[in-house]
């Protein structure tokens, strides 16, 4: 599962669990027989869900959201947002309005451009701030600024939008990425063979190839830090997980012995648990990752980037720290393959600092609060913010206008 649908999956699981009735819409421009197969797939995992296929620039939109009435509306996106909000607003102007971020797209797309710029820097890390103004910066934090309260996933990214962009405290929520406690027993058999490293060996990589920073990432790693690592570590191989693999991918893959492409994985947490070493080279990307907390939460020690590790807060932890430059991570997987002591050093202080920063049970505790807190007072609290309402103002017509446009023109080609 990706980091944006380990995202969805935990707030479904948080609102029922707060016994919220949760309907969730897909958004696709024609109800095409693979679409509503991809509902049909959602509502076997989903079964109490009820799932909806909605078209854009539709009607239809408006129908069944005056039959629903919800209390809140989450956008999954700004795009999401700039779409549906204005429809949203008109239909159910009481309804709290909420923007899922995901991660700030507007940060990824200036540190992508950077790495365009600068195609042999280690990662993104030196993108500096003038580059952020950008066009879909503009979109991105209208969008926040449009809705009762953002979600955002990183504490890096709250921080920005705090400090550099100056978004109101109030119209914003940290809530990250959330993992299951990991137990502290080492007693059982199970967990001592789970986490034995001389029971573990070769080096992991685990991505959606088609995703861009994956993309990127995993030839970095094949064509520059790899041939390096197995060099110092000549019987390792890298196993590379995940699926949307490209032929330039294949082809890199395909130059070294060393290297076994597995595709997708079903079981990837059983999986993980055979690995001595997980290798996460991010040169750029926004939000948490997780590749990497994943593994940290399923006891696998994880070398990365700075951009790979950003929110998780591992900066000032010694053996947690990412690497800085490519010969800081090469000697940082070679040495952690190798030494088992501070392998199982780097094992136990990463899932200390999971359960510390990202455990279910402290990421959600007040949520429910502050989300009743909002729409308890909702009238106030958007005279308080009164710029989303003039955002909304402008924006609303532009989209709206647009969006009956569309609306007519689509009846016109697809009559019934």
């Amino acid at each position: 599962m990706t980091a944006a649908g380990w995202r969805m999956k935990q707030l479904i699981d948080y609102f029922q669990s707060e016994n919220y009735t949760v309907f969730f819409a897909a958004a696709e421009q024609y109800c095409t027989k693979k679409n509503k197969e991809a509902i049909t797939e959602f509502q076997h995992l989903f079964p109490d869900v009820d799932a909806l296929l909605i078209a854009l620039n539709d009607d239809g939109f408006d129908h069944e959201i005056n039959r629903i009435k919800p209390d809140f509306v989450i956008f999954d996106r700004f795009m999401t947002e700039e779409q549906y909000g204005w429809r949203v607003r008109e239909c159910c102007p009481e309804a709290m309005t909420i923007l899922d971020t995901e991660d700030c797209h507007f940060l990824r797309l200036a540190r992508a451009n950077y790495i365009k710029k600068h195609p042999q820097a280690f990662d993104a890390s030196s993108c500096q701030d003038e580059e952020l103004y950008t066009e879909i910066t503009m979109r991105e934090l209208a969008s926040i600024y449009r809705c009762d309260l953002s979600l955002i996933i990183s504490k890096f990214e709250y921080q920005l939008l705090r400090q550099v962009f100056s978004l109101p405290e109030g119209l914003l929520s940290y809530l990250p990425l959330a993992t299951e406690e990991i137990s502290s027993d080492d007693n059982t058999p199970e967990s001592k063979q789970e986490k034995t490293w001389s029971l573990r060996s070769n080096f992991l990589w685990v991505g959606n190839r088609k995703h861009q920073p994956n993309d990127d990432s995993l030839k970095y790693l094949l064509e520059v830090l790899w041939p390096l690592i197995h060099g110092q570590c000549p019987g390792a191989e890298l196993h590379i997980v995940g699926p949307n693999g490209t032929e330039q991918q294949r082809q890199l893959i395909l130059k070294s012995k060393s290297v076994i492409d597995l595709g997708w994985v079903d079981a990837l947490d059983e999986l993980m648990g055979r690995y001595r070493v997980n290798l996460a080279p991010l040169r750029f990307g926004a939000g948490l990752k997780g590749k990497i907390m994943q593994p940290m939460a399923l006891n696998l020690p994880t070398v990365c980037s700075s951009i790979g590790a950003e929110g998780l807060m591992l900066e000032n932890i010694p053996e947690l720290a990412p690497a800085l430059k490519a010969e800081e991570f090469v000697a940082k997987a070679i040495c952690l393959y190798s030494d088992q002591e501070l392998w199982v050093q780097v094992q136990k202080q990463g899932a200390y600092e999971i359960n510390q920063n990202f455990s279910k049970a402290r990421v959600f505790l007040s949520f429910n609060d502050e989300l009743w807190a909002i729409k308890n007072d909702l009238k106030a609290h958007r005279h308080r913010y009164f710029m989303g309402q003039i955002l909304q103002h402008q924006s609303l017509n532009a989209s709206k206008h647009m969006g009956r446009w569309l609306t007519l023109k689509n009846r016109s080609i697809n009559p019934e």
